[in-house]
């Protein structure tokens, strides 16, 4: 029986830094990978300067076409 089971030799203990760091490098790049890209946001709507067709009447706040009273 050794005299100390919990130390490691020196190439034991390189063997489970490395395997440490390429299961870090595996789950960041899996990670990485996964991500679903952002869809862009949206545009916004280009001004609209007078009438967009001509023909068309102004509406007033309720919706109805507004006439000039004679």
């Amino acid at each position: 029986m050794s005299s100390n089971p919990l130390r490691s030799s020196g190439r034991s203990r390189y063997r489970l830094l490395a395997a440490a760091a390429v299961a870090a490098a595996g789950g960041t790049a899996w990670l990485v990978r996964s991500k679903r890209p952002q869809p862009p946001e949206p545009a916004p709507a280009p001004p609209r300067i007078g009438q967009t067709r001509p023909g068309t009447a102004a509406t007033g706040t309720n919706g109805a076409a507004s006439t000039p009273e004679s």
